[in-house]
């Protein structure tokens, strides 16, 4: 059984910058960067919501109380 290729979107972001500025057409190069410029969003978003996850935790639902 083959093994899918595994992408990171952490590394998405420079690969496509990188194969926009190398495309010759300018329409790809255009989406390439817009998927960069995505990807980078969306990892900001995934940092600061890990962040905020430790720096508040997530309510404990089972601390042993009845209620």
């Amino acid at each position: 059984m083959t093994v899918p290729p595994l992408y990171h979107l952490n590394d998405l972001g420079t690969q496509a910058h990188q194969m926009s500025r190398n495309c010759n057409s300018q329409r790809v190069a255009m989406i390439l960067e817009y998927v960069s410029l995505g990807s980078m969003i969306v990892m900001t978003g995934v940092a600061a919501s890990q962040i905020l996850k430790e720096a508040f935790g997530e309510p404990d639902r089972d601390r042993g109380r009845s209620r």
